[in-house]
């Protein structure tokens, strides 16, 4: 379970909560502020060489339009991993997964590996799991446009539908409810509720109805709870088949037995007592796909997510910048004779480093990874003090965070850190386990146990267990075998999660599956399991802005560091022009989000192209327990 069982309850214990960051006006009339981007002139950066550490989402997008507005750098990226993309990862059969052994940022050593052996049926699409990243949201603009101009196909992500299941172990006996029965019986007795009340709530002066209008708005509302809650004309709530040979039903909740040939015979009618006493909302994540961010229409790449990140890194490859795998970076100095950072980069099979010179670095990597690669000397003096400092908190809310201000211990104990902890379970199974068992051809007879039960074609299932959710897949519907999502958690579970081995974690989520059907949690099979805070320089699934300190501190923090920092003059005292910059998801007001990487990436660019002009600073940090977790 996590920290909180309800929105109620979370936003009573955080009250400044939220879910997008208001924008604050300029606290400086004479500085130049944007919020906007600014392109880099032809040339502007001619002779310059640019260094980008990482290759994830935001460091391949500040690549790309380093070299795509023909900006005149030599742009290299440096990469620790085998692999580009970072986060951006979709397993395949074949593919080999090590975490670390824990979550230290530093000096862990290897686990376990793990061998990715989805099975692939003849006529079957090819299978893999996204393990990071999953949908993109069609707010997305940026991301949805450099995918349209890499000429990346996309399809639709199904975040939720109406059969998708919700189960909770203290709610109806234990058994898995179909998500239209809670969500339309609520809403048919809310609407009831209003209706009969209509008069009565209209006439309350805060709704400002004036007395002249009020019996017209009274018969307005009760016609619009008549079409919102499936009302009967009398403005009463109850499911029904209809008056013979009419399709005039009540059916939105669903059918115990689907019409077809016969009628069918609708859903009973759930008590409003009953609904209230389940608490089907609470841990459980019900209405997360009403919220804004996961609001139909979402997309997925065709055939991975990982198909973003491989755009990016063409793309960039083709321009002309140099991506460099197997290439962690060690240390980033200032030499103040050549001004120029001098970084270096371990190679395989041997201590001795290679020495890279850049004009600008761009750091993609995890903020708290540099407390061990930026020389004591930038940390000291080097970079702006406002940068430095705020450098300083981010550690702190990493390997100290119970001194960050304003932290407050939590009843479970669990102390949460700048890098959040998530992981993720991917099974594949026989798709007939959600979607159905095949028609009898001869008689055209379904099943007597699925005679009232709609196959589920995407979405998620919600539960109060640790797995918290189930993912179907968005696609190959007609597939013999699909890959699900089998976990999907945050918070303590997943640090705990984390801290077991790989074969923990699997009987965990098969056991946490059964309770949506033994014969369910027996066919999935070829378990793969991610900690993304034990993966190998990543450590965390995003930034936890609220680690940092109250809620003025950690905004103050966020704003100094998505300035970037120039190079103090030791003689002078003056600070050079902005040339060490942080991007990634995890200094923007989308973290978690790869739009919010990219963004990060073009407020960058920007501070390159018109170093005298800001970044618009953020009034508020969004909570990434709203923004990604969906409480």
């Amino acid at each position: 379970m996590g920290q909180y069982k309800s929105r109620q309850e979370f936003l009573k214990n955080n009250p400044r909560s939220i879910a997008f960051a208001a924008l604050a006006k300029a606290t400086k009339m004479q500085d130049k502020i944007t919020n906007q981007a600014i392109k880099l002139s032809p040339n502007q950066l001619e002779g310059k060489e640019v260094i980008i550490i990482g290759s994830g989402v935001g460091g391949l997008t500040t690549a790309y339009e380093l070299l795509a507005q023909e900006s005149g750098a030599k742009v290299t990226i440096l990469e620790a991993s085998h692999k580009t993309g970072g986060r951006c990862m979709s397993l395949r059969t074949g593919d080999t997964l090590i975490e670390d052994a824990n979550s230290d940022l530093f000096d862990s050593k290897p686990g376990k590996p793990q061998v990715v052996r989805f099975k692939r049926p003849v006529g079957d699409s090819e299978p893999y799991l996204n393990a990071g990243p999953g949908r993109i949201p069609s707010s997305h603009k940026r991301l949805l446009s450099y995918l349209k101009r890499f000429s990346v196909d996309v399809e639709i992500y199904v975040m939720n539908s109406e059969s998708n299941l919700v189960q909770k172990n203290e709610s109806f006996g234990g058994n898995p409810m179909v998500y239209r029965r809670l969500d339309h019986n609520t809403r048919g007795w809310l609407a009831q509720m209003v209706y009969k009340n209509a008069e009565e709530l209209l006439r309350n002066s805060k709704v400002g109805i004036s007395d002249s209008n009020l019996k017209t708005r009274v018969e307005e509302l009760q016609s619009l709870m008549i079409s919102f809650g499936e009302l009967d004309v009398d403005g009463t709530y109850s499911a029904t088949a209809g008056s013979p040979g009419f399709e005039d039903g009540k059916t939105r909740a669903g059918y115990e037995v689907l019409p077809g040939v016969a009628a069918g015979i609708v859903a009973d009618v759930l008590s409003f007592d009953t609904l209230l006493e389940s608490k089907f909302w609470e841990g459980t994540k019900f209405y997360q796909p009403t919220d804004f961010l996961w609001q139909p229409t979402l997309f997925q790449p065709v055939g991975g997510m990982d198909q973003v990140q491989h755009a990016f890194a063409q793309q960039v490859a083709a321009l002309g910048g140099n991506i460099l795998l197997n290439s962690p970076v060690k240390k980033i100095k200032w030499d103040s004779t050549k001004e120029k950072y001098i970084i270096s980069v371990g190679q395989v099979g041997t201590e001795e480093p290679i020495y890279y010179e850049a004009d600008y670095c761009v750091c993609n990597l995890a903020m708290p990874f540099l407390k061990n690669i930026l020389d004591t000397d930038l940390l000291k003096s080097g970079l702006e003090p406002e940068f430095k400092d705020a450098l300083e908190a981010v550690f702190v809310a990493q390997f100290e965070p119970t001194q960050a201000p304003g932290y407050t211990p939590r009843e479970d104990g669990y102390v949460p850190r700048f890098l959040a902890c998530t992981s993720k379970v991917g099974w594949q199974a026989n798709r007939s386990l959600w979607q159905g068992s095949p028609i009898n051809l001869k008689t055209m007879a379904v099943e007597k146990s699925e005679v009232g039960v709609v196959p589920i074609f995407g979405g998620i299932s919600w539960t109060d267990n640790e797995i918290q959710q189930i993912w179907y897949p968005s696609t190959a519907y007609q597939d013999e075998k699909g890959v699900l999502t089998g976990a999907y958690n945050f918070d303590k579970v997943a640090h705990d999660w984390g801290k077991l081995p790989v074969d923990e974690r699997l009987t965990k989520a098969r056991n946490d599956a059964s309770k949506f059907g033994n014969k369910f949690a027996e066919g999935l099979e070829e378990g793969v399991a991610i900690a993304w805070q034990n993966m190998p320089n990543i450590k965390g699934g995003w930034a936890y802005w609220q680690a940092v300190g109250d809620a003025n501190y950690s905004t103050k923090q966020f704003n100094a560091i998505a300035q970037g920092s120039g190079i103090i003059d030791p003689i002078t005292k003056n600070a050079s022009n902005a040339n060490f910059f942080i991007v990634g998801d995890q200094i923007s007001s989308l973290p978690g989000w790869q739009e919010g990487a990219i963004a990060a990436a073009i407020n960058a660019i920007s501070r390159m192209a018109e170093p005298e002009v800001k970044i618009q600073p953020l009034k508020n940090l969004p909570d990434t327990r709203l923004m990604v977790e969906g409480i």
